[in-house]
């Protein structure tokens, strides 16, 4: 009997382990058999079908963006300087309270007529009051003369121009007048009635005037006058001012006087302290401008007109000194 039992047994395991082999062998054909019935994915890098669709040159477009290293670009600021663009715009704030943007040139100026760019990119402090007559490199120049210099106010080797640091203080008037006094069959006779009258002996055209002897006797012109309804010709005293050789001959009427004071410009140079006193067609040096020539070309009341060339160059420059 139990000889009988043992042979069962066995029989049916060995139909359980056949029953699980074919079971497995079927499953691992349906799985074969699917896998090969899907699209392989398309390789990375590559335009590949998805779903059997193209990629259109936007998508390509779109993925080279993405993959693309983001730039960051640099804002240029008055100055040379830069800022990024990942940094915010510089403000600052009054005791009003009024919010104002540095870098805006529509701005209210802090510092007029400075900018308020000029200050910030320079590293000034805006928040002075007497930040414009400030000297924060020490160059002898205020930090107003390094803005209207278009200097450096942190480098005390970029100055601006020297005249900058010229004044015209005063123009010095010395009265002078003149009188075509006699005329004679080329004979002339000028006379001086301001400040000390006095006449000359009769001269001749090529002569000096000896009371004064910047002027020289060029000729005589006749020109026709009309005086009270009645046209005539009158004698023209043509003469030449030693002093002021660039500017027109000077004409006095037979019988008339002109006024002609002489003018000097009082100069003073801020830097050395020193002050000249010159007269059209003289010339000044500077001590931190050794060797350079400065001329006075003109001078009124008003201003005066200094030339020079700068050492180095070759063309002659002009700058004009209002009195201040």
């Amino acid at each position: 009997m139990d000889s009988i039992t043992t042979k069962y047994d066995r029989v049916l395991l060995g139909f359980c382990a056949l029953t699980s082999l074919v079971i497995g062998g079927l499953l691992i054909t349906n799985i074969l058999s699917f896998k090969g019935g899907l699209t392989p994915p398309p390789k990375p890098g590559k335009p590949a079908a998805i779903l059997g669709v193209e990629r259109s040159a936007d998508v390509d477009k779109v993925t080279e963006a993405l993959n693309a290293e983001p730039k960051r670009q640099a804002l240029s600021l008055p100055g040379g300087k830069l800022a990024d663009l990942f940094v915010s715009t510089p403000v600052i704030k009054t005791a009003e309270g009024t919010v104002i943007a540095l870098l805006d040139d529509a701005a209210a100026q802090l510092r007029p007529p400075i900018s308020n760019a000029w200050l910030y990119t320079n590293e000034l402090d805006l928040t002075r009051d007497d930040i414009a007559q400030q000297d924060t490199d020490g160059d002898g120049y205020t930090n107003l003369e390094e803005f209207e210099g278009k200097s450096n106010p942190q480098n005390r080797s970029d100055l601006p121009a020297f005249y900058t640091k010229l004044r015209y203080k005063e123009c010095v008037k010395e009265p002078l007048s003149l009188k075509f006094a006699i005329y004679n069959g080329g004979e002339i006779q000028l006379s001086r009635t301001e400040p000390k009258p006095t006449k000359s002996a009769f001269l001749k055209a090529g002569e000096t005037f000896p009371v004064d002897t910047r002027f020289k006797i060029l000729k005589v012109e006749m020109r026709e006058v009309t005086e009270g309804g009645v046209s005539s010709q009158k004698p023209f005293l043509i003469i030449e001012d030693a002093l002021a050789p660039k500017a027109p001959p000077l004409e006095i009427q037979l019988g008339k006087t002109i006024d002609h004071p002489k003018l000097t410009a009082k100069i003073s140079d801020e830097l050395s302290g020193k002050e000249f006193i010159l007269a059209e067609g003289e010339e000044f040096e500077l001590p931190k401008l050794p060797g350079t020539k400065i001329l006075v070309s003109k001078v009124t009341e008003d201003s005066t007109t200094i030339s020079f060339i700068l050492p180095g160059k070759t063309e002659r420059q002009e700058q004009e000194l209002k009195v201040k």
